[in-house]
Formats: C-alpha cells, sequence, structure tokens
C-alpha cells in the first residue's frame, strides 16, 4: 500500500513566529503608502504572504495594478525580517507538531510542506530552528497566490523529487485554520487541523476538515 504524503503548514502548526512578521509587514507597507495597515492574526492566518499584502493595500484604496507596490513590499519584507527573525526571542516551534512531524516520518511517510509563506520566508522561519531541510519540497506562496492552486504544485513537487505520482486522496495537508482544511476538502485530501485558539473551531469544522484536534499528540495516540 502507498504510503500518505503528509503536507505540513507552518505558521501555527510547526511554529509562531511570533509577531516580528507582522510588525514588519506593517511598517514596509506605511513607508509604501503612508498608511499602517494594523494588521492582526485574522488578517494573516492561512493565506499567502501575496494575499495578505494585497488585501491590505486594497483595504487602503491602492486599487488597480498593484503588482509593483506588493513585490516592493515582499521584498523588503523579507530583507527586514531575516535580519531580525533570528534576534527575536518570540519565534518557538509547538512540540506536538515536532512529535507528529517524528512519527510520520518513522512510520516511512513522505513529507513536504504546504504554506502561505513565500519560499524564502519559509527557509528564514523554519532553518532558525533547523527544519526546513526535513522536508525535501514545498509548495509555498509564491507557486501559487491562492492557496487553492499549491496542492497541484505539491503533487508535481513531489513526483519530481520523490519519483512517485499521489493522487489527491493519497494526500493530507496539517495545518491550523480553516483555509488549510478548506483547500484539502475542495480538492478530496483529508486534513489534520490542530486548533489553536479555540474561537476557530467552528469555521475549521465548516470547513470540511476531517480531524480536528486541540493538540497534534491526539493524532499520534490514536495510530
Amino acid at each position: 500500500m502507498k504510503k500518505k504524503l503528509y503536507l505540513f503548514d507552518i505558521d501555527g502548526t510547526l511554529l509562531s513566529p511570533g509577531p516580528g512578521a507582522r510588525r514588519i509587514i506593517n511598517r514596509v507597507i506605511e513607508k509604501a503608502i503612508g498608511h499602517n495597515p494594523d494588521l492582526q492574526i485574522a488578517d494573516v492566518a492561512g493565506l499567502t504572504d501575496l494575499v495578505i499584502i494585497r488585501n491590505a493595500l486594497r483595504k487602503h484604496g491602492v486599487n488597480g495594478d498593484i503588482n509593483v507596490i506588493v513585490n516592493h513590499v515582499l521584498n523588503e519584507y523579507l530583507d527586514e525580517f531575516s535580519h531580525e527573525y533570528s534576534k527575536s526571542d518570540k519565534p518557538f516551534t509547538y512540540d506536538d507538531a515536532l512529535r507528529l512531524l517524528d512519527y510520520v516520518e518513522s512510520q516511512n511517510h513522505p513529507v513536504g510542506l504546504l504554506t502561505g509563506n513565500v519560499r524564502k520566508g519559509a527557509q528564514i522561519k523554519l532553518r532558525e530552528f533547523d527544519l526546513f531541510d526535513r522536508f525535501p519540497f514545498g509548495a509555498f506562496g509564491d507557486d501559487a497566490e491562492d492557496r487553492m492552486g499549491l496542492p497541484a504544485v505539491a503533487r508535481e513537487r513531489a513526483w519530481d523529487v520523490l519519483g512517485e505520482a499521489y493522487r489527491y486522496e493519497d494526500m493530507i495537508i496539517v495545518g491550523d485554520t480553516s483555509h488549510d482544511a478548506k483547500v484539502a476538502t475542495e480538492h478530496g485530501m483529508e486534513s489534520i487541523i490542530v486548533c489553536r485558539y479555540p474561537e476557530w473551531k467552528n469555521d475549521i469544522i465548516d470547513a470540511g476538515a476531517t480531524i480536528v484536534v486541540e493538540s497534534l499528540d491526539s493524532v499520534i495516540e490514536k495510530h
């Protein structure tokens, strides 16, 4: 029997980046357009970096062809973030997610990333904890601005890297938001969603999550 392919989200699932990322995006956008979008967790959770920036710009009346500004903000954010992230004591990893990753690997299931972070942002966040190289491939926020496009990217990368053709029903998203669950549901994939914020639980369930847990340790215990 073919092993399931586990695709891990980053923010809120594997780790918490702390408030620094949002603070930097707020600062860079304010420098670009003169308004601070004051992004909160609900404005960024489950979305790709490009969508987060585009939404913030549109919120303050920047319309039309805003791609130049979006790319400028993204590049400035990544430059500042790469310098500040390692200096902060706020980021931390979630122990339950690392235990699940260990368990999945011990059962010889292949793993990858499926995240709204652009590749460079994902590298910055994960390498701080020696995690990036544990994932042989990933689908990132600069592969598809709409998160719905990421499963197809992940499937292609799995073929390129692992030499295996995975059907969507053989792929499992491990995430923490209703967006993760919705992407899985829309593609006929399974999802394991850890509910880090109790107030998000109903939305996660409504999005069709296969498994909803308060701790990813529960997933290990059931096997």
